[in-house]
């Protein structure tokens, strides 16, 4: 019979004692070893899923004569992802973070700069999912209209990315009502997903003050660019400006690219061409004689719908109009 010597078994004892520190505990359940582990692994996976919700309804009283919109649309889009950034999701699903938040009043930028840009990931950085979320119905009350938006069914692009999302497109606009104090609202309510996910809820957003556009100069080095009404002096607006030169048969060529500006809502813009040319606006040196003139006021709020989190309820009133540069 062989001999235990002390030396020996202590250690192996002592191997013992680490190796059940390491598995969570020799006198446990073998079925319980690896619990807390999977519980950690699911808890991570949750930890990944990212939401984005928005509901933006964009109203064009006077459409530009010569580049017509329509007077009403109103886009929903409730998004769950995980696997994949924020930014390739804002890029996919066309959900921007607005101009109004990425500039300071006075800075003029390219527009696609304001585009999200995410390249698409490798086949190889593991599971991805990418869904527009059926939030049940998406109704708007403008003034004594309700209409509630359809939904449409998103292009399967990828095999990880589906779902649903809300368009509605109008020629027209109803009355919007006004209240006592002044203002219009707009109330946009949404019935909630069937799972619970993503809450119903009711959100009302005040219609901002319609505007037209007057006229547009160059000259000292400056585009100047007016609106009436002015607004009030601590809110701010959105200008997409892009200018056009004449080309051939008539036919209006784009002279540069499209810029964005945020700018006092005063009633004028005076801005430098300088920045505008080096953001790409072709409105120096070249033989622009038009510009087309975008204008948005905008109002929001931050509706919380659950699990979801925070859904943005957009709304914009637009002014375009094609003008000639004096």
């Amino acid at each position: 019979m062989p001999t235990s010597h002390p030396g020996t078994t202590m250690a192996r004892l002592a191997g013992l004692a680490v190796v059940c520190a390491l598995v969570g505990g020799c006198a446990e359940d073998p079925a319980d070893i690896g619990r807390p582990l999977h519980a950690e692994a699911a808890a991570a996976d949750e930890a990944t899923v990212g939401h984005l919700g928005r509901v933006h309804v964009v109203l064009q009283p006077w459409p530009d004569e010569i580049e017509p919109e329509p007077q009403l649309q109103v886009l929903g889009r409730f998004v769950e992802y995980r696997g994949v950034s924020e930014d390739f999701v804002r890029a996919r699903t066309n959900l921007p973070v607005p101009a109004w938040e990425q500039l300071v009043p006075g800075q003029c930028i390219a527009s696609e700069e304001l585009l999200p840009s995410a390249a698409t990931p490798r086949e190889d950085e593991g599971a991805r999912e990418l869904s527009m979320i059926d939030a049940g119905d998406l109704r708007v009350l403008l003034g004594n209209r309700e209409l509630v938006a359809p939904l449409a069914l998103v292009p399967d692009l990828l095999p990880w990315l589906s779902g649903v999302e809300y368009a509605q497109v109008d020629d027209r606009i109803p009355r919007l009502a006004v209240e006592p104090d002044g203002t219009s609202p707009v109330v946009v309510s949404v019935d909630g997903s069937p799972d619970g996910t993503l809450e119903g809820f009711s959100a009302a957003v005040d219609v901002p003050v319609q505007l037209a556009l007057e006229a547009a100069r160059v000259g000292d080095g400056r585009l100047t660019i007016d609106w009436r009404p002015p607004g009030q002096s601590s809110r701010t607006i959105v200008l997409r400006l892009q200018a056009f030169a004449p080309g051939e048969d008539g036919v209006r060529e784009l002279a540069g690219e499209e810029v964005t500006c945020l700018v006092a809502d005063t009633g004028r813009a005076d801005l430098a061409l300088a920045p505008l040319a080096s953001a790409g606006l072709g409105v120096e040196g070249a033989e622009a004689e038009l510009l087309r003139v975008s204008a948005s006021r905008f109002d929001a709020e931050h509706v919380s719908a659950g699990r979801f989190g925070l859904v943005d309820v957009f709304v914009e009133v637009r002014a375009q109009r094609t003008l000639p540069l004096q």
